[in-house]
């Protein structure tokens, strides 16, 4: 009886340089939120993230020629994330959250994601006046003006209403607090009682 010989296994496509170069930015912004949670804006290098992404000096600098060159681009990343992530890739015609629903949506998908204190180092690092600076509040400003306003309309509000604005701004400030404090709490458990408290006191505003 003759046995058939197993077929030779497909071989992969070989990845393009542009797919290359892709990944290579990404583990490079990827590592750079890390250092950021671990070490601080202050302490971030290249050769510290080259280390953690681990890919050579040469192809980091290659990618991202200068620090902030660095920093900005895992910005941009973690802000695209946001930005066509849930909630806020929802669309307010169509979709529409309880406060409930919000702060639960808010807190998941950003707040609660440990690369939230990478965030606020570099929204730290955006009050400088230099090059760095501005290039993030650049980023910052295009963001929160889009985030602001398609959060007041998931919960049906208008966006010309002051008042419907501030409470946006109350969620997210209460929500940027906890985050803080979680990122010091060695009890996870904290974090959860403040959401549930947050959400009893919104639902009577």
């Amino acid at each position: 009886m003759s046995v058939e010989a197993p077929s030779p296994r497909a071989e992969r496509p070989r990845r393009t340089q542009a797919e290359r170069s892709q990944e290579t930015r990404n583990k490079v912004c990827e590592a750079t939120l890390q250092a950021l949670m671990d070490v601080g804006y202050e302490q971030i290098s290249t050769t510290l993230i080259a280390q953690k992404a681990q890919v050579s000096r040469g192809a980091l600098t290659h990618q991202f020629p200068t620090r902030n060159d660095m920093l900005v681009a895992a910005f941009e990343k973690l802000v695209a994330e946001w930005r066509d992530g849930y909630p806020f890739g929802l669309d307010p015609e169509t979709v529409q959250l309880s406060v409930d629903e919000l702060i639960d949506a808010l807190w998941s998908n950003i707040f609660a994601d440990g690369r939230y204190i990478a965030a606020m180092e570099l929204m730290l690092a955006a009050r400088q006046d230099n090059e760095l600076g501005h290039a993030l509040r650049d980023i910052l400003v295009t963001w929160i003006r889009a985030r602001d306003r398609i959060t007041v309309r998931l919960v049906g509000g208008d966006v010309d209403d002051a008042e419907a604005d501030l409470k946006v701004q109350l969620h997210l400030s209460v929500l940027r607090g906890i985050a803080m404090h979680q990122s010091f709490d060695s009890d996870p458990q904290t974090a959860r009682n403040l959401i549930d408290l947050w959400k009893r006191i919104a639902r009577k505003a």
